[in-house]
């Protein structure tokens, strides 16, 4: 629940439409719908590896043992960022929705700093607190959603009052994808490039799902809790993305008043959202204030858990000697309050929104770095996985018997990767349209440079060296996997310097 409290946040309540605009109905719905499949074929590699070895640093350690140290420190740096940029992502996020209340741009600071200051709160009063509040959240986000789309239908088949109208498959049949893309020609290529702007977004909004790996480290039971979260999670998350980007598709067109102002704009204010865009049509006053104040508590929701995933990354990268050791500190709850700290100095970038640019603008930019990020984290994802596999097989370690194994491997890990990557390369390609744009293409690509410097920075100063197959520590997997292997005491085969970190040596 803490994964769906997390990942369904702003990019589908305020982000949508600026996909919609972009790509049209089938446009948005087939890029959040490929999206969607690539991210669970990610996950089933996640998956397997966090419950083979269950750990509170998720991928980063996974990428640190299985393929290079570099590639370890690199995720960090990545991770970080994503998170970084994440949180005051959130915040900008909330200074747009209470825009739609509040047009005084000179206030959007003051509500910057309460979230921010109950984000922080949130995070420092402990785990199991952080994990009711955020069930709270996800129960509400998801209740609003289902109401949402169910209100979408009705209102697609014309069945609210007083206007009636009967809206069908209207949008879909006049104008499935964007013909005039920033003007570009013919019209098959600016369907294409819509249909390919809207991959970024929708990267945005499946952010933050690979968290579940993260909390592994402090769940009780962590193997069973994991196998059950990897199994319903993605199914959940992309099972609502996909309706609710349907539905959206069918009652708003793309052509609507409000949405163009977004794209122009920069997503505009909270009245450019696809959900408060169709309560407006039919005539429904008070829904809109309903869902804009249910959007704000989601917007808060998915700023926690971006400073849960900032502080253990770090505190898993100063275990392994990538950062300060002042970020293993904890309180007497746990919590590593360097991180937190660390994570409310990044979070005052939404004070961006505050800025001559304004919200809109700032909103945009940190989602775009943020959804970089997050391919830059799903491609290092596949690629361990692929070293991890093969360590297995090198080392008779039996796959078939591990409490959550992914089907279709090594091919699935090798296709998201190429996937994510190709997006990673090719998403500024908007930053050239109609002319070069300086800003567009600063937050399409500052990412790269980034975890590039870390990796060969790293890999230069550590001399770090990719580990051979046969030496990769699979010591802390499950008993029943190992038996017969070098971890397991009762085999011929076992070598003893191995017992001091297997938990069933």
């Amino acid at each position: 629940m803490i994964a769906i409290a997390g990942t369904i946040g702003t990019g589908l309540f305020l982000g949508s439409g600026g996909a919609l605009v972009k790509g049209g109905p089938v446009g948005m719905w087939l890029g959040y719908t490929f999206m969607g499949i690539a991210v669970g074929m990610m996950m089933t590699t996640l998956g397997e590896m966090s419950c083979f070895a269950p750990n509170v640093g998720g991928f980063i350690e996974m990428t640190t043992k299985y393929f290079d140290p570099a590639l370890g420190f690199m995720c960090g740096v990545n991770y970080i960022l994503q998170a970084g940029f994440g949180i005051p992502t959130e915040l900008a996020a909330i200074a747009i929705l209470f825009s739609y209340w509040d047009t005084n741009a000179k206030h959007a600071a003051i509500y910057i700093i309460v979230f921010l200051v109950l984000t922080v709160l949130v995070n420092i009063i402990g785990v199991k607190w952080y994990g009711e509040i955020e069930f709270v959240f996800a129960c509400l986000k998801v209740a609003m959603l289902v109401g949402l789309m169910l209100f979408g239908l009705i209102a697609d088949l014309g069945g609210i009052p007083p206007k009636h109208e009967y809206i069908g498959g209207r949008y879909w049949r006049e104008e499935p994808f964007n013909d005039n893309f920033r003007g570009v020609k013919p019209v098959e290529l600016s369907r294409f490039l819509g249909f390919w702007g809207v991959f970024t977004q929708a990267a945005f909004s499946y952010s933050a799902i690979e968290s579940v790996a993260s909390l592994a480290g402090e769940a009780h039971n962590p193997r069973k809790t994991l196998r059950m979260a990897v199994r319903t999670v993605f199914y959940r998350i992309a099972g609502i993305y996909i309706l609710a980007t349907l539905i959206i598709g069918l009652v708003v067109s793309q052509h609507s008043p409000e949405l163009k102002s977004a794209m122009a704009n920069g997503h505009g204010t909270a009245g450019a959202s696809p959900f408060v865009v169709v309560a407006k049509q039919m005539g429904v006053k008070v829904l809109p204030h309903i869902v804009n104040a249910v959007v704000i508590t989601s917007a808060l929701s998915s700023g926690n858990e971006q400073t849960y995933a900032f502080s253990r990354s770090l505190m898993a990268m100063a275990r392994n000697g990538q950062a300060p050791k002042i970020f293993l500190a904890t309180s007497k709850l746990g919590i590593p309050w360097a991180g937190v700290a660390l994570s409310a100095a990044f979070a005052c970038l939404g004070f961006l929104s505050a800025g001559s640019s304004g919200a809109a603008q700032a909103f945009t930019w940190l989602q775009n770095l943020s959804a970089l990020s997050c391919l830059v984290s799903w491609a290092a994802i596949c690629l361990s996985f692929t070293r991890f596999m093969r360590a297995c097989k090198v080392q008779g370690v039996d796959r078939k018997k591990f409490v959550f194994r992914g089907w279709g491997q090594p091919y699935m890990a090798w296709f998201c990767f190429f996937f994510f990557t190709t997006i990673l390369v090719f998403n500024g390609f908007a930053a050239f349209i109609p002319t070069f744009n300086v800003s567009d293409f600063f937050a399409s690509y500052v990412t790269v440079p980034v975890v590039l410097i870390s990796f060969v920075g790293w890999k230069i100063a550590k001399k770090t060296k990719m580990p051979r197959l046969e030496d990769i520590d699979l010591s802390n997997g499950p008993k029943e996997a190992l038996v017969g292997t070098r971890y397991d005491p009762n085999s011929p085969n076992y070598e003893a310097r191995y017992a001091g970190n297997s938990q069933y040596a």
